[in-house]
């Protein structure tokens, strides 16, 4: 009698426990829950083929210059050499326009892209005005920067690098220069530029 009594006690424990969710604790089914809820945290594995597709860097599209679509031209200009006492050639592509003989002032004005030659203008010079009449005389107007050369052999660089330039061009003969908007005999006191002065046209 006494074991048929604790096997029926048994069973109902046992019974108990199934039907109240198990014999865990608390603590155990809450760790349970927690893992659970980390697992469906994590991310969904992904397709390798969509990966591989996020992984290429597009390529970056090179944009046109300002050059591309526009006809260009090779023009001369006239540095100091590395010696400060003769000019040097440079050549440069620039866009083809009316008013050539501007921009390729401009240009000079700008100094040379090789490093070993030199620049023939004072700091701050610019160009002011530029004018070429019919009979081939160039009228070339420089800022009061250009006043402030050195000495005789820079003065003579800046001129003749300017007129050689310009000489290039068919429709130039000679050049006479003013400085802000004014005729001059000299720029900086060692130049003779009373007359115009005639290019190798």
């Amino acid at each position: 009698m006494p074991q048929r009594f604790i096997v029926i006690i048994t069973v109902l424990v046992l019974a108990i426990c199934l039907l109240s969710g198990g014999c865990q604790s608390s603590n155990e089914q809450s760790s349970i829950k927690s893992w659970r809820d980390l697992v469906d945290l994590l991310p969904e594995p992904q397709d390798p083929s969509q990966t591989e597709l996020q992984d290429e860097v597009p390529a970056v599209e090179q944009l046109p210059s300002a050059m591309d679509d526009q006809e260009t031209i090779e023009v001369m200009l006239y540095f100091g050499g590395q010696d400060g006492l003769s000019l040097v050639q440079e050549s440069r592509v620039i866009i083809k326009e009316e008013g050539i003989a501007r921009s390729t002032l401009n240009e000079l004005i700008k100094g040379p892209g090789t490093p070993e030659y030199l620049s023939v203008f004072p700091p701050g010079t610019r160009l002011l005005d530029i004018n070429v009449k019919p009979d081939g005389l160039c009228i070339v107007d420089l800022s009061r920067e250009a006043c402030q050369v050195a000495n005789q052999q820079q003065e003579e660089m800046m001129v003749m690098a300017i007129v050689n330039t310009l000489g290039q061009f068919a429709t130039v003969k000679e050049v006479s220069f003013m400085i802000n908007g004014e005729l001059v005999q000299e720029i900086g006191g060692f130049v003779d530029l009373s007359q115009p002065l005639k290019t190798a046209n």
